[in-house]
């Protein structure tokens, strides 16, 4: 990489690291947040669920069938944002533990990338304790005439015949540079790993008692 390249990427790292995210992190972490509960949606499907975010954040209904509800920094006018989604896996579809194991092999989440978008990694996890897995991909969209890229990484939860899924991202200009918004991505990542590790599936614990 030349040196002038090699200043320019981090500038931008220094900028990211020093400004964007310590708004949001340190708000999250400092206990500023606020909480969104899907009791009273009829797009959660009988599911109770929970995430934190930071207070400065705006949220909103989601606009689209399965979206419960959206979140987006700087008040709603950002350019970071999380979506909650929940969808119910046909009636009279039996799913065994291993189906689900299944489900969530490596070697299939790319089968979550959306079309366009391309597959960077993914893994098994747990949310709430229930099998999970995350997916990170890169998408660029031709909206109204406008290309926009992004990098999202979304979180995949089974739980009673459904799908959870918390999805987070960043997103620009395609008239930006990839490497900017890569940099943009890493400095949000830790804020959308502990909004999806607040995560809590309510009806989970309300079965068991």
């Amino acid at each position: 990489m030349k040196l002038c390249n090699l200043a320019a990427l981090m500038s931008i790292v220094v900028s990211y690291s020093a400004f964007a995210q310590p708004v949001s992190w340190k708000e999250f972490m400092s206990e500023k947040r606020a909480s969104y509960t899907s009791v009273g949606n009829p797009k959660a499907v009988g599911v109770e669920v929970s995430f934190d975010y930071p207070a400065s954040w705006g949220g909103a209904d989601g606009k689209r069938p399965n979206t419960l509800y959206q979140v987006t920094s700087e008040g709603g006018r950002g350019f970071e944002l999380c979506n909650l989604v929940i969808k119910g896996i046909p009636v009279g579809t039996t799913v065994t533990p291993q189906d689900v194991d299944e489900l969530f092999d490596p070697l299939g989440l790319r089968d979550f990338t959306p079309d366009g978008g391309k597959f960077i990694s993914g893994a098994k996890t747990t949310i709430d304790g229930q099998p999970a897995a995350w997916v990170n991909f890169f998408h660029e969209i031709d909206t109204a005439g406008i290309r926009i890229r992004s990098i999202e990484i979304t979180y995949i939860t089974y739980f009673d015949n459904k799908l959870i899924f918390f999805s987070c991202s960043v997103g620009e200009s395609a008239r930006k540079p990839v490497e900017e918004l890569q940099v943009w991505y890493k400095a949000y990542f830790p804020l959308f790993q502990q909004m999806a590790n607040s995560i809590v599936i309510h009806s989970k614990w309300k079965h068991q008692q």
